[in-house]
């Protein structure tokens, strides 16, 4: 299997006044406003908005700012911190030029900071980590374990591998299916495998990211104290969310005794050990989208290229951006919920990139918040008010969304253009093809 790039480990949490040389470190060089190996835009919330303020480069001189006392906390400062897929991809600029700076941790410090000072998150936001702190899932669903599309027994001590499914591989009517596909690929390959079933809880991603340090380190104990117990020695989660949250952020907050693993770098090993067999053949030309979080903060590049070339018939083909490079679907960092036809034009770019390296299929390494924001912008707005009706319905603002959400056409289709691209999730075709 080919190894993962070095993580970096996830950041110390400091109170604002200590970041002082973290906020100085940036050089104006304005590297994040462009891929800088290809000259090509990089940052969704700069390409919407033009204005350096919703740049890396902008935001760092709004932190700087504040420090020094010539601008103050307020609804402004949160509009342009929170307008931020928090994708990464100024991170990749900032180490490639000077090699120590992270403009990520300083956004989620300032986004922490805007929480404690009552400004953060924006209303759209508020009720997901409503919906956390009373459910443990973001979704305002009161049980677990009892909607997922597949039977599975619960970890026992025979377990070889926990599988984490994660809030919306249970929860998500658009995406959900890839928990099905996983499960018969474990299957195939006679895992023995299980799950946390009623006692999984939300990895809490979605409220670290929105600054809510100490719900996040809540949750991240008690999934750490409950897999320990369970002994297994592997976690598989076919969510990018999950794994980037087990494997950077729960640190800070317990020892994880097992080895995390995504789906696809798990597949990878299958298929390279014989427990897997290739027997079928996919005759496409395929492109492959990069997850910020299993890419960027994750290391995790190789292994779903490594799949796809493996599967005979398969022409594959780079999109201009890929690897370190690859645009952001526009979804992460809490936006889908914040303004989901933003996220779905910054997926209709991607979706138009794919068509341009001549691809006929996107393959999308299992991320359920990539595919329902494909999803989106392919077919509209309907699977993601079916999935956060029960959410959005608490915001009177999102009222209006929610009842011509039916009737709206997706971004690629106002822009004219022929969607003549398929997405599909990896583990459902290596399911196709095994």
């Amino acid at each position: 299997m080919a190894e993962r790039k070095p993580i970096k480990k996830a950041a110390e949490v400091k109170p604002f006044a200590e970041h002082k040389e973290d906020i100085y470190n940036c050089m104006k060089c304005g590297a994040c406003r462009v891929a800088v190996r290809q000259s090509l835009p990089s940052c969704p919330a700069g390409n919407k908005h033009v204005f350096d303020s919703y740049y890396s480069i902008g935001r760092m001189e709004i932190a700087r700012s504040i420090m020094e006392g010539d601008l103050d906390w307020n609804e402004n400062t949160a509009k342009r911190f929170y307008n931020c897929a928090l994708c990464g991809s100024c991170d990749n600029h900032c180490d490639f030029v000077n090699g120590t700076f992270s403009p990520v941790e300083i956004f989620t410090m300032m986004r922490r900071e805007l929480v404690n000072r009552g400004f953060g998150p924006l209303p759209h936001q508020k009720p997901l980590v409503e919906s956390i702190e009373k459910y443990k899932n973001p979704f305002a669903k009161k049980e677990r374990g009892k909607s997922l599309p597949f039977k599975a027994n619960k970890v026992d001590k025979d377990t070889e591998v926990l599988f984490f499914v994660g809030c919306a591989l249970e929860f998500d009517p658009t995406s959900n299916f890839i928990t099905k596909e996983t499960a018969e690929l474990l299957d195939k390959a006679k895992v023995k495998w299980g799950i946390l079933k009623e006692d999984e809880v939300c990895c809490g991603l979605p409220v670290f990211e929105l600054g809510y340090e100490k719900m996040f380190g809540d949750l991240a104990k008690e999934n750490i104290d409950r897999i320990n117990k369970t002994n297994v020695k592997t976690i598989v989660t076919a969510c990018t969310g999950c794994m980037s949250a087990m494997t950077r952020e729960w640190s800070r907050y317990g020892n994880l005794k097992a080895k995390v693993m995504h789906i696809t770098e798990y597949a990878d090993q299958l298929i390279k050990e014989g427990r897997l067999k290739i027997k079928g053949r996919f005759d496409k030309k395929v492109t492959i989208h990069d997850p910020c979080q299993l890419g960027r903060f994750s290391g995790v590049y190789e292994p779903p290229r490594d799949i796809l070339k493996a599967i005979p018939g398969v022409d594959f083909r780079e999109m201009e951006r890929h690897h370190e490079e690859a645009y952001c679907c526009g979804a992460g960092g809490g936006l889908i919920a914040l303004d989901p036809e933003w996220t779905a034009q910054t997926a209709t770019e991607r979706l138009q990139e794919a068509l341009a390296c001549g691809a006929e299929v996107m393959v999308i390494p299992s991320c359920p918040t990539c595919y329902l924001n494909f999803d989106m912008a392919i077919h509209g707005y309907a699977g993601a008010v079916k999935l956060y009706e029960s959410v959005w319905a608490k915001v009177p603002a999102a009222a209006k969304f929610m009842g011509i959400a039916h009737q709206l056409s997706s971004p690629f289709m106002k822009m004219r253009k022929k969607v003549d691209i398929e997405v599909i999730d990896e583990i459902q075709l290596l399911n196709r093809v095994t």
